[in-house]
């Protein structure tokens, strides 16, 4: 999938309807932005408290461990920004 866009002058581009369809975005949600040599990626910003849940599912264990477990989550989404 492609499409052509432009920047305005205060440097915004708009992402076409079928692109945020297709990663689900919703106004006000982020992006997180990569510069890959003279490219611009943009991604879906992954919330890191929801990929835990959804990865630890309905397993228990010491709040201390989750505790570090999300930190460590987020520092590794921040290490990516």
């Amino acid at each position: 999938m492609s499409a052509l866009t432009r920047i305005d002058r205060r440097g915004r581009i708009v992402i076409p309807r079928d692109f945020r369809k297709a990663l689900n975005l919703k106004e006000g949600e982020e992006v997180i932005l990569r510069l890959r040599g003279n490219k611009i990626l943009i991604e879906k910003a992954e919330n890191p408290f929801q990929i835990l849940a959804e990865v630890l599912g309905d397993l228990s264990f010491d709040r201390g461990l989750r505790r570090v477990a999300e930190e460590e989550a987020l520092k590794s989404l921040s290490e990516e920004r």
